[in-house]
């Protein structure tokens, strides 16, 4: 399998289009004609981890956190440069797969989910994304092939379905004119036409592809047709929403969150007495997300990189809140391992090496 192949099996369960505008994922360093020997998972890529990789005999690197994120304007051997170095030097591609992993439903806040044992787990603040509908019409006998192009053209496409179309029979009526070429009728005649209205959704992109094929597939030298776009709710989205088993104080739950995530810290902002039953969890830092997770109504919120100031933000919001520093991402590590190969991807290692940048005294 050459890299372009493993990112666009990628792509195909987690795209990458998915990532924050401000972000950089995806292929940063390598050749995408390159053959894939072996991937290493990691929080981050560390000369650590290159190392790792090259005793591994891996030469491909999926890191969470981007090495590169803006232009760089020279490469020394020293610090990240010294990373970039010894990837070159060893021809081992890096790709990253950051916020569009936070945003997929199995990601990265799902796998803390799954260690501290969250169950009835759905996206927490759900994003929206815009599709196209299209109605047309058509005589009666031209329904299916009409129905066949669409299709071919990717309309019709509702997540794992395809050639979803609705259709209701009528009749239609017209009067060509003079200069009129009909398909159908007469040269200022009426004409009343047995058709069937065709319903169906397509994304946004693929509109001049559609109608083209419109043109193209319809027997009418003037279709009537209507696009319009709306917006939906998306599978994707920010943070995860779980449930405890049973009610429990935060205070106690925590003690086994702290132990199951392997961090060396964590605070509490807020009752640490109070009951929970539902947790609410964007991984890294998404403190600014406050307001709209209090408005999800869960009895307690856990991310990471939480400052003084917002601290004091969060007790004005009422929201109780557990720091349970950025670190705890490193769940991904295995979690990312178990999800390539879901996706086909074999000879996938977890990296043994931690990357933890802070040590608690």
């Amino acid at each position: 399998m050459q890299i372009r192949e493993l990112l666009g099996k990628i792509d195909a369960e987690i795209p990458f289009s998915k990532a924050e505008s401000w972000d950089n994922v995806g292929l940063l360093i390598g050749d995408m004609s390159s053959e894939v020997t072996g991937i290493l998972t990691t929080l981050d890529c560390t000369l650590e981890v290159v190392q790792e990789a090259v005793a591994k005999h891996c030469n491909t690197i999926i890191a969470h956190h981007p090495l590169i994120f803006s232009g760089i304007k020279r490469i020394e051997n020293k610090g990240y440069g010294a990373v970039i170095h010894a990837l070159i030097k060893n021809d081992i591609q890096l790709i990253a797969m950051h916020t569009n992993l936070d945003a997929y439903d199995r990601g990265v806040s799902a796998m803390i989910a799954d260690k501290i044992g969250l169950t009835k787990q759905q996206i927490l603040l759900p994003a929206e994304r815009e599709m196209a509908k299209l109605q047309i019409f058509v005589p009666h006998e031209h329904a299916e092939p009409l129905k066949r192009a669409l299709a071919e053209a990717g309309v019709g496409r509702i997540g794992d379905y395809s050639d979803c179309f609705f259709q209701l029979e009528g009749q239609g009526q017209f009067r060509p004119n003079e200069s009129a070429s009909p398909y159908i009728g007469t040269s200022n005649q009426l004409e009343v036409v047995d058709e069937i209205k065709l319903e169906c959704v397509f994304e946004p992109h693929l509109q001049q592809q559609v109608e083209a094929t419109i043109h193209t597939a319809h027997p009418y030298e003037e279709p009537a047709y209507d696009i319009y776009r709306f917006k939906v709710t998306d599978q994707f989205g920010t943070g995860i929403r779980g449930e405890l088993e049973t009610g429990i104080k935060a205070e106690e739950w925590l003690l086994h969150v702290k132990e199951q995530l392997g961090i060396q810290t964590l605070r509490i902002i807020g009752d640490s007495s109070k009951m929970i039953s539902t947790v609410g969890i964007i991984s890294g830092a998404g403190v600014s997300y406050m307001k709209e997770v209090a408005a999800t109504g869960v009895d307690l919120f856990l991310t990471g990189d939480i400052k003084y100031h917002e601290a004091h933000d969060l007790l004005m919001t009422g929201l109780l809140t557990a720091d349970i520093e950025h670190y705890s991402e490193q769940v991904m590590i295995a979690g990312l391992k178990d999800l390539l190969q879901s996706f086909g991807c074999t000879q996938v290692e977890a990296s043994e090496h931690a990357t933890h940048p802070f040590k608690a005294i």
